[in-house]
């Protein structure tokens, strides 16, 4: 045989014993990272996620313990309350579930589920089947109400309840409008020790000592919640800042009211003492 064919020959096997030990030690690795690393990202972008819909729960929901007028707060938007441990049951079935399930129905219960209940999203598992998340306490929420140093409002609230509190209890009433102070309200998500009990993964960064990774989000929004019980609530705490409509005030008008009709029964007639007018849209324009 030629001798040229033949060391040919012998550069094509040891070309291919070289790729294969490369694929096997280098290529295969890397595509299973590759694999890996993608996953993870999507655990990220599902952690922001988690944190944006935290924060964004607040905008109708508030948790009692927060500053200003809360007790009658509390009493005119007791159904609005939801606890941060309640959002974050939420979380759990809601976004970090298997969107792709018919049971991944959103439902008032969501917010006292204590496991995984509508399953993990189908990509959170390693090439062997390993979930993500095998614990239900690897989620965790905290929040954060925040009031800025300097805000005129909170300021002009302090002095005009320095300067009520000079009158009788009966004839300044609440004046003020019984609205938490906090402004910003920030969510903290975390997803702690991911993949934590991956053999794949574990295999995959052999130097290091393998526990998961954990995965943070942080989301802010401001808050304005004192409207949270619709018209109803809305109403019942604006009533409390109108002094016509309370204690001796109200008492003193109406009795002016009264001497009036007897001179001009018609413009005192359509005097309403303390009266609130509720802003509705024209029922036309719900069509």
């Amino acid at each position: 045989m030629n001798p040229q064919i033949m060391r040919a020959k012998f550069l094509v096997g040891q070309a291919m014993v070289e790729f294969l030990v490369a694929a096997l030690f280098c290529l295969v690795p890397l595509f299973l990272a590759i694999c890996a690393i993608g996953k993870l990202t999507d655990v990220q972008h599902t952690t922001d996620m988690a944190a944006r819909y935290a924060a964004w729960e607040r905008t109708v929901w508030y948790e009692d313990g927060g500053t200003g007028n809360s007790l009658l707060f509390k009493t005119y938007n007791n159904p609005n309350q939801k606890s941060t441990n309640e959002i974050r049951n939420e979380i759990a079935v809601r976004i970090l579930n298997d969107r792709s399930s018919t049971i991944s129905i959103i439902k008032n219960t969501d917010r006292t589920a204590s496991t995984f209940a509508n399953g993990l999203d189908p990509m959170w598992h390693d090439p062997s089947g390993d979930t993500y998340l095998s614990d239900y306490a690897q989620l965790t929420l905290s929040a954060t109400n925040e009031i800025p140093k300097k805000d005129l409002a909170v300021g002009a609230l302090g002095l005009l309840t320095k300067a009520l509190a000079i009158l009788p209890k009966n004839m300044s009433g609440t004046i003020l409008p019984p609205v938490p102070l906090d402004t910003l309200i920030v969510e903290h998500v975390s997803l702690n020790k991911v993949a934590k009990t991956s053999g794949t993964y574990k295999r995959l960064w052999p130097d290091l000592p393998w526990i998961g990774l954990d995965f943070v989000s942080t989301s802010a929004i401001l808050s304005n919640t004192w409207s949270a019980n619709s018209a109803v609530g809305t109403k019942s705490m604006v009533a409390e800042s109108v002094p016509s409509a309370q204690g001796l005030f109200n008492t003193y008008l109406n009795g002016i009211k009264t001497g009036l009709l007897i001179w001009d029964p018609i413009a005192a007639g359509k005097i309403d003492v303390g009266k609130i007018a509720v802003d509705e849209v024209p029922p036309d324009r719900l069509k």
